[in-house]
């Protein structure tokens, strides 16, 4: 998983080291936040995708997968009984995005506004989830 910028086609910066292209939207390394508007993506490697995704994410031209940085949340089970959270994941099925497998780690995307909801159904289940920045280089929290 690693953070990308898009721009439009008419606001690519120059010279612009692409490494990525989806329609009309160029994704690069660079960050030019004086000239151009920048859009954050995460690409990633799912382990599999469900019908949300295409509402936050997209399948570039060379086939890798991103997601709009600013739509979504990825959190991780930290603890639990294996029960609870087999019947806390059966439920949040239907607000998941995409499930990731990063560094031997199960990950979980959803819409960033469903956050408060996942942490409910988490508290319900009795398990410890963390939902993780990217900042951080997607590193877990020791």
């Amino acid at each position: 998983m690693k953070v990308f910028f898009g721009y439009e086609n008419m606001d690519t910066p120059d010279p612009v080291s692409m490494h990525d292209q989806h329609e009309d939207l160029i994704i690069t390394s660079q960050k030019d936040d004086e000239l151009f508007e920048a859009i954050p993506l995460l690409s990633i490697k799912p382990l599999r995708t469900t019908l949300l995704f295409e509402d936050y994410g997209f399948t570039s031209d060379s086939k890798q997968t991103y997601l709009y940085l600013d739509m979504i949340s990825i959190f991780y089970i930290k603890e639990g009984e294996e029960q609870e959270k087999t019947m806390f994941l059966f439920q949040t099925e239907e607000e998941l995005i995409a499930e990731i497998i990063h560094k031997n780690d199960r990950f979980f995307v959803v819409g960033s506004q469903q956050e408060l909801l996942v942490k409910k159904w988490a508290s319900a289940y009795k398990l410890t989830i963390e939902f993780i920045l990217f900042q951080s280089a997607l590193d877990k929290p020791e």
